[in-house]
């Protein structure tokens, strides 16, 4: 996988980076931040889509990140192992959420929020509409769609077969597009 382009300036390349890190130079891991930071924001805030608990989680991610260096085997590439690590945590917290507010607030239902009329959905909408979907849909669709992740990065990130991701973004998809036309028709109906 092809990391995320890196502000002007000498590119150390991640693997000295990574092998600095490992034997605890925070300069080194300081970069890795700096150029990830953005990615695990975008791939968390995908999942979550809440921006101030998704800043927290990334946050989380990289003190994980840190914390278990030691167990990194270079299986697959460093930028991988960070993403198989915030979309666990992400989902970890989306489920997590899940369940507190069953707790709290189990009779209660949001009211429909009104969607534009318009060909396709807007951010808020496509947010509303990814949250619908079970965890590891909503993941497969946030590192393909979103991040354009390639197949098998997704696949080495979640640690499934290609075949897997495959249907996987099929499904998600299809359902993404009933639950868009569902809106609509939702929208029109009132």
């Amino acid at each position: 996988m092809s990391p995320p382009p890196t502000p002007d300036g000498p590119k150390v390349d991640e693997a000295t980076l990574v092998r600095s890190s490992r034997k605890g130079d925070r300069e080194a891991f300081g970069q890795l931040v700096s150029r990830y930071q953005g990615p695990v924001y975008r791939v968390v805030r995908g999942i979550l889509a809440d921006p101030a608990e998704s800043e927290d989680v990334a946050q989380e991610v990289f003190l994980k990140a840190y914390a278990s260096l030691a167990k990194f085997r270079g299986d697959s590439g460093f930028f991988t192992w960070l993403y198989r690590i915030a979309v666990n945590e992400a989902l970890r917290r989306r489920k997590r959420r899940s369940i507190t507010l069953a707790e709290e607030l189990p009779e209660i239902e949001a009211p429909p929020r009104e969607v534009p009329d318009e060909e396709g959905p807007t951010l808020a909408t496509l947010e509303r509409l990814l949250g619908r979907l079970s965890d590891e849909f909503r993941a497969i669709v946030v590192l393909r769609d979103i991040e354009r992740m390639s197949y098998r990065d997704i696949a080495e990130t979640l640690e499934v077969p290609i075949g897997t991701v495959e249907s996987r973004l099929f499904r998600a998809r299809q359902e993404l597009r009933e639950l868009w036309k569902k809106s609509k028709e939702a929208k029109h109906a009132l």
